[in-house]
């Protein structure tokens, strides 16, 4: 049995991480309205906030007394980030993704005209669908993932595009007249996430939206499963589109 105690936390460190937290949950605040939160004297207080006030990660209003957050803390973790492996990031995002929603996650790139899986993470295995496996290869305009990335050209690129793209049809559901297409971008761009409904292959539903990458690469996540009712649509998007603003912002986009 091991007998070491376990060591004990500096307390005033505890203190100014806390006051760190409630300002960055409840916005600018003044001495007082911090004392009412963190019971300790207002000497104390006071001296824990000019620390953080010197050392750059909170700022004085003079005139309203507040004390808010600066860009510091944001500043430490964007570099923290950067140092970290580009796929071991969208790797962490697609397990959350797949943990939250029971369902393949993937991440997928343009790559010669066609779209690219990269990365897949999910519960279905190999046996549900051949193109959620890293490494396949798939149509753009038939994916959610790809239809998302096509949505990110003009209207007059994917007219030029389309003739490269081999279009056919894979399902009855696939969407094979590039107006069709250019109305569905539409509702792509006006919602922010595409959907493939079937159309690249039966019995698979999957949603996308884009990531925007640093170096200027746009890729896309997509959520793939079984079905898609009206709610799952919403449950989905409203689990996806936080994903792809937070992973836009992980991997450099402004």
């Amino acid at each position: 049995m091991d007998n070491e105690k376990k060591p004990t936390t500096i307390q005033t460190v505890d203190r100014a991480f806390q006051i760190l937290e409630i300002i960055s949950a409840r916005g600018p605040l003044n001495l007082g309205d911090l004392h009412a939160e963190i019971k300790v004297n207002k000497a104390s207080l006071l001296r824990l906030l000019q620390t953080l006030t010197e050392n750059g990660y909170l700022e004085r209003n003079e005139q309203t007394k507040e004390y808010a957050l600066t860009l510091r803390l944001y500043e430490t973790g964007i570099s923290a980030v950067q140092r970290q492996d580009r796929s071991s990031i969208i790797n962490t995002m697609l397990t959350r993704l797949s943990q939250e929603t029971g369902r393949i996650a993937q991440y997928s790139i343009e790559d010669n005209n066609e779209l690219l899986c990269i990365q897949s993470i999910g519960p279905e295995g190999p046996a549900f669908s051949f193109y959620t496996n890293a490494g396949t290869r798939s149509p753009l305009y038939c994916t959610s993932a790809g239809k998302a990335i096509l949505a990110s050209y003009s209207n007059a690129q994917i007219m030029e595009k389309w003739e490269t793209l081999n279009v056919r049809p894979l399902t009855e559901h696939t969407i094979t007249d590039v107006h069709r297409l250019l109305a569905d971008v539409s509702r792509i761009r006006s919602r922010q996430y595409a959907l493939d409904l079937e159309e690249n292959e039966y019995g698979v539903f999957c949603i996308g939206a884009i990531v925007r990458e640093r170096s200027g690469q746009i890729g896309a996540v997509s959520i793939s499963g079984k079905t898609m009712t009206e709610a799952e649509e919403a449950q989905l998007s409203e689990k996806l589109l936080p994903t792809v603003r937070l992973l836009s912002g992980m991997l450099g986009s402004p």
